[in-house]
């Protein structure tokens, strides 16, 4: 049963006229817990976070950069030449046996040099180029008591191969410039910063807070401490709702009116369509002999109570107490229309029908109210009287 239900009821079981309407049906709903995310999906989120940082710090540190080690190792070959001039043939050293004989003459200048030096860009050109063999020219000039060869002439240049002796090892030829070698650094791994921010709670929140912790007191049967939450709520905000309701019906069941009136009015002034709280004050003003401050309550919020039918037929009832049958007919009726089988309604337009000196529809109303719902014995004979004078 909702929280306006019981008030209203209580406030009918200390002695309120039973053609006022009798139950109110208003319904006063706390506000549903606002569902915040758990803080183990935070906990997750993180943990997902610094598993997809080490995944991307492995993954860029394992790659290993691709570096051209293609050098070109062109090794100086040493020009050392082992000769043997005993295996050349006779058609390339052709001398004369007096030369051979003569111990006395001049010996044989052979300055072996090489034709073309090898430049030192050769030597740094790739591997894949082949290397020719460095020539070597042996200048045989004539003796005075040699007989020149009729095929060969003075001062003849042999160009000889000579093939390079692989017995020393080959030395790397050191670079100018590391054109060759590139070595790509690897990039440094992002970090991965998980920005953890603490948001202020607002006023509403706040107080969204402080109602739910005296929802909780109040069911562990700590009023006093509940009643100070719900004052605190709505000092951070003064349109709550629920904290305002919830804080009016402690109060009234502690007996504390005059505050409950205060807390009331408050809440209408700033929100008149608060049709709950209108019912309540209206009814406590009710209670303390006040009918026009009251039906003032009632018209005030009716704008936003047009398809209240609780609400409508309750204002019908306190327009029937002061004498303004004409107006509370209508209300009935609105409220009937919305509401068709309740009978205590029927009952209240009959009275006011009859009061109008509109007597078969009062017959009519009557006979509605005993055929609908909510009439107790006590109204039902009441009602048969009224058909009997009729």
């Amino acid at each position: 049963m909702s929280l306006i239900n019981q008030m209203l009821q209580e406030l009918d079981a200390r002695g309120a006229p039973a053609a006022l309407g009798g139950v109110m049906q208003g319904q006063i709903r706390v506000v549903p817990q606002r569902r915040g995310i758990h803080p183990a999906w935070w906990l997750a989120l993180a943990l997902a976070s610094i598993l997809l940082a080490i995944g991307l710090w492995i993954w860029f540190a394992g790659a290993v950069p691709v570096a051209s080690t293609a050098r070109s190792a062109a090794a100086a070959l040493p020009l050392k030449i082992e000769m043997d001039l005993s295996r050349l043939p006779s058609s390339t050293m052709a001398m004369p046996p007096a030369m051979a004989a003569e111990p006395a003459a001049e010996p044989l200048k052979s300055p072996i040099e090489p034709v073309a030096a090898v430049p030192e860009a050769a030597l740094a050109a790739p591997a894949a180029a082949p290397v020719a063999p460095p020539q070597v020219a042996i200048n045989a000039p004539n003796s005075g008591n040699a007989r020149p060869a009729a095929s060969q002439p003075d001062g003849t240049r042999l160009a000889l191969p000579v093939t390079p002796a692989v017995s020393q090892p080959v030395a790397p030829v050191p670079q100018a410039a590391p054109a060759l070698t590139s070595a790509v650094s690897p990039k440094p791994s992002p970090e991965v910063v998980i920005a953890k921010q603490v948001r202020e709670l607002t006023p509403q929140q706040n107080a969204e807070n402080d109602y739910r912790k005296a929802s909780n007191l109040i069911q562990q049967g700590r009023t006093s401490e509940a009643l100070a939450g719900l004052e605190q709520a709505l000092r951070l905000d003064a349109r709550h709702a629920g904290a305002r309701q919830t804080l009016v019906a402690l109060l009234i069941e502690s007996r504390r009116q005059d505050e409950a009136l205060r807390i009331l009015r408050e809440g209408l002034q700033l929100d008149a369509g608060q049709t709950g709280l209108a019912m309540i004050l209206a009814r406590l003003q009710l209670e303390r002999g006040e009918l026009r401050p009251a039906l003032s309550t009632l018209q005030r919020s009716l704008p936003h109570a047009a398809e209240r039918a609780e609400y409508q037929a309750f204002l019908a009832a306190l327009l029937q107490r002061d004498g303004r049958h004409r107006e509370a007919i209508e209300h009935y009726a609105v409220a009937l229309r919305k509401s068709p089988e309740n009978g205590l309604w029927w009952m209240g337009q009959a009275i006011s029908l009859q009061a109008e000196s509109r007597n078969p529809e009062a017959i009519a109303a009557y006979n509605r109210a005993k055929a609908g719902n909510g009439l107790t014995a006590e109204l039902r004979a009441f009602v048969d009287e009224k058909l009997n004078s009729l």
